[in-house]
């Protein structure tokens, strides 16, 4: 269990990723988690820089779906907002929203290797998206003062086995998660 919480990238923002890279490695679908991954919990619409962000990853020709553990209604009035299509209450790490996701709602039309699921949180984003065999994304939260009781929860769970990836798998941990890691070490 503990090797699926480690994700294949970190990075500190979504706006420090190079998509073009991305595309060219052959990725085409991208599973996007929504609190404190693309806005803080405080939030409930996207920005204008995060709308630009989205106009230029569906220009280079990637397909983005919302995928996201909440059942209130900020999920659909952002998403419409964002102009994408969403799962909400995915209960992820469970397998059955991220798989709705890509089986009925981007139609099955991508293999494992072409999908990439970002999100903020070992505990679920990361877990799920390596359950269901993707790569995955760990983004930092925006605001962790905005987290919500269940992910206060899970980031307390997630210094529980940032400490066994770190003793357990050291190369991996330094060369994806120590960046992650050390706001914990302090």
């Amino acid at each position: 269990m503990i090797k699926k919480l480690i994700p294949d990238y970190f990075y500190k923002s979504i706006y420090d990723i190079d998509y073009r890279k991305l595309y060219e490695s052959g990725i085409r679908l991208l599973l996007l988690d929504m609190d404190n991954t693309l806005i803080s919990y405080k939030e409930t619409l996207p920005s204008e820089k995060l709308l630009n962000l989205k106009h230029e990853l569906e220009e280079m020709g990637f397909e983005l779906i919302l995928v996201s553990n909440s059942r209130k209604a900020r999920v659909n009035n952002f998403a419409t907002a964002f102009n994408i299509p969403f799962v909400k209450f995915s209960m992820k790490p469970l397998k059955r929203g991220i798989k709705k996701a890509i089986k009925k709602v981007a139609k099955n039309r991508y293999e494992k290797d072409q999908i990439m699921l970002f999100g903020d949180q070992l505990m679920t984003d990361i877990y799920g998206g390596n359950r269901c065999k993707i790569k995955t994304v760990l983004i930092d939260a925006i605001d962790k003062n905005t987290d919500i009781a269940p992910t206060r929860m899970n980031r307390k769970l997630e210094r529980f086995f940032l400490k066994r990836i770190k003793k357990k798998y050291k190369e991996e941990y330094d060369k994806k998660l120590k960046e992650y890691g050390e706001e914990y070490d302090s």
